[in-house]
């Protein structure tokens, strides 16, 4: 038995609404959070400390927002979810502006606006293309489009985001185990988001449609 998906159909308002309401949450909150680095963590049951002082907690609540484009592009068009996409960017530019100044020194919060922004763009635009390219090509592997678009997608949103907001600010080093180190928490929880994906997209979000092979 292999899985088929069923033909897009026309993402509804209601679903729309919603859409854009979920990536602004997820856009702004994984803004304020990026200028967070997580620390140490002491992990009681094997009695070992983590030392995760260049690891951001935007970058645990910022793979959420691959999943819900991922979840939208297993039922509906690109042009649809790319129009979701564009509204949640446009309502999410100004609180995340206001966020990037208020929490930090002014001499770098606007890099740190641009730099969110072109990064999401990019790289969700990204996700979309390479996930409908996946499916087109790949119809029944609904776990390899959602792990691979998200993972490469990140890591471009990673790249571009640290070397826009703190390239010259901090030095090299400190930019590039930024990147190394929030990519990595990214893919782990992209992983993580698999089952998710298959209970909302495949399972229960639509209605599955099975064939023999």
């Amino acid at each position: 038995m292999s899985y088929v998906p069923p033909q897009e159909k026309q993402m509804s308002e209601n679903t729309f609404v919603v859409a854009v309401m979920l990536f602004t949450c997820v856009i702004v909150a994984s803004n304020y959070l990026v200028s967070f680095t997580i620390g140490s963590v002491h992990i009681p049951f094997f009695n070992i400390t983590l030392e995760l002082n260049h690891v951001t907690y935007g970058a645990l609540t910022y793979p959420l927002s691959f999943l819900i484009m991922d979840v939208l592009s297993e039922k509906h068009s690109r042009k649809d979810v790319l129009r979701a996409l564009r509204y949640g960017l446009l309502f999410a530019f100004l609180p995340s502006c206001a966020i990037a100044f208020i929490s930090n020194e002014p001499h770098i919060a606007l890099r740190i606006a641009v730099a969110s922004v072109s990064a999401f763009f990019v790289a969700q635009f990204l996700d979309v293309v390479i996930f409908y390219q996946l499916k087109k090509k790949f119809p029944s592997l609904w776990w390899f489009r959602n792990g691979v678009s998200a993972c490469v997608a990140q890591c471009v949103d990673t790249f571009v985001f640290f070397h826009i907001a703190f390239f010259g600010v901090l030095p090299y080093y400190d930019v590039f185990m930024l990147f190394l180190f929030d990519y990595g928490i990214k893919s782990l929880v992209n992983l993580l988001d698999i089952p998710i994906f298959y209970f909302i997209a495949i399972k229960t979000y639509k209605k599955v449609f099975y064939t023999r092979k």
